[in-house]
């Protein structure tokens, strides 16, 4: 049954079924209490009875709410298994960061595994003409990448000549400036009214 790896799951992560339930937001699923003390004639020193018992919900709230801690469990591993421990330390090994790296996004299964899962009535599995369509497909592809790359670096290349360019420009502009002694001519120009007469006109 599913008790058995559940209640151990919970013992481990949470240490006892009572900080489970007292964990938001199962906390609005079920509600906590002792009992037994009082009614019972038993001393204040000897342990009372905890009772779990049901809140009132709909079967959408309730669906809510599941799924809130489903993401508050999610994010929780998540966090367990952050870099945040492994600031300054060795990097981990190829194989066990790509394990890692499957929490957030699972790679594809090769093409040969995938064409297995086609449904048998409607097409072949191993259909001749759809594996030829499939290869050019995957060369026309890798021919877009090879280009894409290229285009790149290209591009790169041709944006860094250009900020050269202007550099080269703007240096020989302040150097012609600087030689004729009005380097003044690259700032504000200060107009033909001064200030004090501006603020006098307001």
């Amino acid at each position: 049954t599913r008790l058995v790896p559940a209640g151990a799951a919970v013992l481990r992560r949470f240490g006892s079924w009572e900080a489970l339930l007292t964990e938001a937001p199962f906390d609005e699923l079920f509600v906590l209490e002792r009992r037994g003390a009082a009614s019972e004639g038993t001393s204040e020193g000897e342990a009372t009875t905890l009772v779990v018992l049901p809140r009132l919900a709909s079967a959408t709230h309730r669906t809510r709410i599941l799924r809130r801690g489903q993401a508050v469990l999610a994010s929780r591993l998540q966090a367990e298994l952050s870099v945040w421990w492994r600031e300054g330390k060795v990097a981990l090994p190829e194989y066990v960061q790509r394990r890692i790296d499957w929490q957030d996004h699972k790679p594809k299964l090769p093409f040969e595994l995938q064409i297995m899962s086609r449904s048998k009535d409607r097409v072949r599995i191993f259909d001749e003409k759809f594996l030829y369509r499939r290869q050019l497909v995957r060369a026309r592809n890798e021919k877009r990448k090879e280009r894409r790359g290229e285009w790149a670096e290209e591009r790169k290349k041709m944006q860094d000549e250009k900020l050269e360019s202007q550099k080269r420009r703007r240096d020989k502009a302040v150097a012609a400036l600087d030689s004729q002694k009005c380097s003044g001519l690259m700032g504000r120009s200060p107009g033909l009214v001064s200030s004090s007469l501006q603020r006098r006109a307001r």
